[in-house]
């Protein structure tokens, strides 16, 4: 069988291919997607002479591309899920002894960033609390990226010896 009957199989069973995978990951434009991936996955092939079902091939790999294509989005949904638990999980839930040791620890790393040099709390404020970017502080402050690169190191140096307390 050459990769052209391949490809010729592939167009008369094109549409029933698309059905098949939409019926599996019920989103129209992946089915579209996955069905054109399936038409250059088999044109990309070598020698397809040792295939004796040529129907039965395209429909098993259209059933492969879907399964991979579900396991990655449970494994997506799977992380998504403990990641939406760890930051906006239920804080009543949590137990005393963790609160008491976050707080202790937030009153540590307050005390210094209070100790501080003025330029590098302020550096460290915009970047860390009012999301700007090294190039902003920088214009902002007239001062090189390097320089607020600098400090920002710094006051993670610092907080980071506070956290290992």
């Amino acid at each position: 069988m050459s990769q052209t009957q391949l490809s010729q199989v592939f167009l008369e069973h094109e549409e029933d291919l698309f059905r098949f995978l939409l019926r599996r990951i019920k989103c129209v434009f992946t089915a579209r997607d996955m069905t054109h991936d399936l038409f250059l996955k088999i044109s990309a092939q070598g020698e397809t002479a040792h295939i004796q079902n040529q129907k039965a091939y395209l429909f098993r790999m259209a059933a492969n591309l879907a399964t991979d294509y579900l396991r990655v989005e449970q494994n997506r949904a799977h992380i998504l899920a403990e990641t939406n638990e760890l930051l906006w999980g239920d804080t009543d839930g949590r137990d005393p002894e963790r609160i008491s040791i976050a707080r202790e620890e937030l009153a540590r790393s307050e005390r210094v960033l209070a100790q501080l040099p003025l330029l590098s709390r302020k550096i460290f404020h915009l970047n860390r609390f009012e999301g700007k970017s090294y190039p902003e502080i920088a214009n902002e402050l007239n001062l090189s990226p390097s320089t607020v690169e600098h400090h920002i190191r710094t006051a993670l140096r610092q907080l980071s010896k506070v956290r290992n307390l």
